[in-house]
């Protein structure tokens, strides 16, 4: 029998599915994973794409992938009268998201999310949220969507719950318990597709970078049900107020201001105050800037008076300002930014030094990822590359905050992880505790098989979309997975230890390896629990080393298999298939 490593490629597809969250798509490729590393990277890297780039010439085909995790398509609306996810330009929109999952053939490792509302579209949410039907036919607009276009979940940009965001925008006081309840049904509703799919539809929410928006939602709750929380690090000050000032510091400036301090830093100490945990966060920089124009000479026009404020992207920058001899590039040290000035013009920007100084601010707090509004603005991902490389240094064996040192299952996390047979739930999960199906153990089996058909499934609860539909047909054809005596397969119960003895035993004898060992079952406390069909399959994986005892002395044969547990397992078959 093959040793795990050399597993053929369809099979680790199938496996990294089953078991984790991101399954190498288009195995049998070699691929460069997330930031060309060939491993997946410490953290989330969120890049947000909007549809309107590709109109300026930068197509999704020009993203460089290779620095992202994951890219967020902004945005698509919520319809006025159905208050359902709708897109802003169907024709636009539908050939960019085609191209955005050519784009992930080519790079496995990525997932696309759709990103609803932003500043222009976030006038309906109250709307939506509003109600337990209208939460529940928005919810089901996004599963629909996301399946349609064979999307990797959504992201909602609400600008804002309760008060704020673009003029015309619906508010209500309840927003703040009603996000939540959105929130929840979403999720509720992402869950039981991925049953369904047989995978992990992801769930994020962008939010502002500022304590008065904690206050409007309920941000420890909202947290418990997101992966993650892009909080939006940019946009401190801007053409709203009288002043030219930095878009994005770091740390506010100690010195006089005509108007409010704060920067990044505050901003994320207010989130963990507020109870949000360091890995349900990803800080997003920004790949643009602001430029002020008709601003005094005093201090180069850092809080001066202006008459003109425009956006400016850091490509922009590249090309008409950075190379230009008549601005000065200056730095501020308590900021930790870089400006401009000449012509009568202050520029605030970020480059590749303030971003990996916001990145190393990240790592340093333990946030779950880093993130830029928008990848079109930094042609070449010069910045994020910057920003990956500081977020990245000093990474351990794994990026699984979940996963402590000297744990009983760190060095087969660390195995699977390497090996690119597990992969975390996000990028810096590996849930450990989180249980294997008896829906996803045949899958495995049958895609590792070369997915042979068999048929329909003779289960009633197997429908014939599930993911796991011609696994089961094909476990019960050949004796490897059997069904309930009421005709059930029970695709979604967690395996239990004994189950997974029996199914592995009889697939190996399948293969045509030998099972012939057997161990003394009578030295666990609790052997003669064992059902009598599991008892031969037990005793040939307790001999074989698969499966030992818990603390105790006891098989705990109806207890469930976690991913630990998985991983343990595949690092011991790994050792048993070199031997063999």
């Amino acid at each position: 029998m093959r040793n795990i490593r050399r597993i053929c490629a369809a099979g680790l597809a199938a496996l990294c599915l089953c078991l984790g969250l991101s399954a190498p798509a288009g195995a049998g490729t070699e691929t460069a994973d997330t930031y060309g590393t060939g491993r997946a990277a410490a953290g989330e890297a969120v890049g947000y794409y909007a549809g309107w780039a590709a109109y300026q010439g930068h197509t999704p085909d020009k993203i460089p992938a290779e620095h992202l995790t994951r890219i967020n398509y902004a945005f698509a609306r919520i319809d006025p009268e159905t208050l359902t996810l709708d897109l802003e330009d169907p024709a636009r929109d539908k050939k960019n998201l085609a191209a955005l999952r050519e784009l992930r053939q080519e790079h496995p490792h990525l997932k696309l999310i759709i990103s609803v509302g932003g500043w222009s579209d976030s006038r309906y949410f109250s709307d939506a949220a509003s109600t337990a039907v209208r939460r529940e036919r928005f919810a089901d607009s996004c599963v629909d969507f996301i399946a349609e276009h064979g999307l990797d979940g959504v992201d909602l940009d609400w600008e804002y719950p309760v008060s704020g965001g673009a003029a015309g925008n619906i508010h209500r006081p309840e927003d703040r318990q009603n996000f939540t309840k959105l929130l929840r049904e979403l999720r509720a509703r992402l869950d039981r597709q991925g049953r369904r799919d047989g995978k992990d539809y992801s769930l994020t929410i962008a939010g502002a970078a500022g304590s008065w928006y904690l206050d409007q939602i309920e941000a420890v709750k909202v947290a418990d049900i997101v992966d993650h929380i892009f909080l939006m690090g940019y946009d401190f000050h801007g053409p709203w107020e009288r002043y030219a000032d930095f878009n994005a510091p770091l740390y506010a400036p100690s010195g006089a201001s005509p108007q409010g301090r704060t920067g990044v830093g505050a901003s994320l100490e207010a989130y963990l105050k507020k109870g949000v945990p360091a890995e349900k966060i990803v800080l997003g920089m920004p790949l643009y800037g602001y430029a002020y124009q008709g601003v005094s000479s005093k201090s180069n026009g850092l809080y001066s008076t202006y008459t003109s404020v425009r956006s400016v992207s850091y490509r922009t920058l590249k090309r008409s300002y950075l190379s230009n001899a008549a601005y000065r590039q200056l730095r501020h040290g308590e900021a930790q930014v870089p400006y401009l000035y000449g012509e009568r013009t202050f520029i605030s920007y970020d480059d590749e030094t303030s971003l990996a100084a916001k990145a190393g601010l990240a790592r340093e707090l333990g946030l779950g990822g880093i993130g830029f509004w928008e990848i079109s603005q930094d042609d070449g991902g010069t910045l994020m590359a910057a920003a990956g490389a500081a977020f990245r240094s000093g990474a351990g064996k794994t990026p699984f905050t979940d996963v402590p040192a000297g744990a009983w299952y760190e060095d087969a996390a660390a195995f699977v992880y390497e090996a690119g047979l597990m992969q975390g739930t996000s990028g810096t999960a590996f849930s450990p505790d989180r249980v294997t199906t008896r829906g996803q153990i045949a899958a495995i089996l049958h895609r590792l098989e070369g997915e042979p058909g068999a048929g329909a499934a003779p289960f009633s609860d197997v429908e014939p979309e599930s993911y796991c539909a011609a696994a089961a047909a094909w476990a019960a054809k050949e004796g490897i997975a059997l069904g309930y005596g009421d005709g059930t397969f029970r695709p979604d119960v967690p395996i239990t230890r004994q189950q997974l003895a029996a199914i592995l035993f009889r697939y190996m004898g399948h293969r045509g390896a030998d099972t012939s060992d057997r161990a003394d079952l009578t030295d666990f406390r609790d052997s003669g629990d064992a059902a009598a069909y599991a008892r031969e399959p037990l005793a040939w994986a307790v001999s074989a080393g698969l499966i030992q005892g818990r603390s105790g002395g006891i098989l705990d044969p109806y207890g469930s298999a976690t991913r630990a547990q998985t991983a343990v397992l595949l690092q011991r078959l790994d050792g048993l298939l070199e031997e063999s």
